[in-house]
């Protein structure tokens, strides 16, 4: 049975993070659509903080930019490997190790993100709150947070997938199955890894996620509680990302909200 992990990858899986995603999500065009999102919805921001930041592949995209970036996750692993990262020009990210539903940082930004389903695996309704209320905290009055949710109309349960990495003279092989609890609406991801250097097997593993999804309307709802108005929202995958209408089929969406 895989090693349920929540909400933090585990360290063997932050390992080879990079390596596994760096072809399936597009972290430059992420960081190009939150500038879009920014300028349709309030303008250019100065400070961004990062939820879930993981090892900080959309947080240097932006430091580059200009932006003075603050990540903030629980992983000691993820961070360790944010921290090793650099930048040849401007200020580089800061990482800070926190949960996402109880940080509690000095400072105020004009910008909050949460991406790729990190928002998700906040499980129960005190650290969904929890998460909105800290980040309605940090923000600057009209600030806005930006994040990916899981719609729970466009779950689609069973699904088994692989995923096949050649590289730095190794080959990993991710393959995984989900199943979805309606009652809960949870879905459950069963990932096992293989790592191998020709016919040697260097690494092998497995891991069991847990996320949250949600429909429209009980977003809506958690906003309204926290002192969010809910601005914009979008059909998104994670190769792209456009100003596309939302659809009951959907699955990951971006939304847009403002502090009130």
């Amino acid at each position: 049975m895989p090693r349920a992990v929540r909400p933090s990858y585990g360290r063997r899986f932050a390992k080879y993070y990079d390596e596994i995603y760096h072809e399936l999500v597009d972290y430059e065009g992420d960081v190009e659509f939150l500038e879009r999102v920014f300028r349709r919805f309030r303008g250019k921001p100065k400070t961004i903080l990062d939820l879930g930041c993981g090892t900080g592949n959309h947080d240097f995209p932006l430091a580059r930019r200009g932006y003075e970036v603050v990540g903030v996750d629980q992983s000691r692993e993820m961070l360790a490997l944010a921290r090793k990262k650099t930048i040849p020009v401007g200020q580089p990210p800061r990482f800070i190790r926190a949960r996402m539903h109880s940080f509690r940082l000095r400072q105020t930004f004009d910008a909050a993100i949460c991406m790729f389903g990190a928002f998700d695996y906040l499980l129960s309704p005190q650290e969904v709150t929890g998460c909105l209320r800290r980040v309605h905290a940090h923000l600057v009055p009209r600030g806005l947070f930006v994040y990916e949710y899981w719609q729970t109309s466009g779950v689609r349960p069973g699904i088994q997938s692989w995923i096949d990495r050649i590289g730095a003279g190794r080959e990993i092989i991710r393959l995984s199955e989900s199943h979805f609890d309606p009652r809960k609406s949870q879905l459950v991801m069963d990932f096992r890894f293989l790592v191998l250097q020709g016919r040697k097997v260097l690494d092998r593993f497995s891991e069991r996620h847990v996320v949250r999804t949600y429909t429209r309307p009980q977003m809506g709802r958690l906003l309204r509680e926290t002192g969010f108005d809910r601005t914009g929202e979008f059909a998104v995958t994670p190769k792209r990302k456009r100003f596309r209408r939302v659809t009951p089929s959907a699955f990951r969406i971006m939304a847009v909200a403002r502090t009130k």
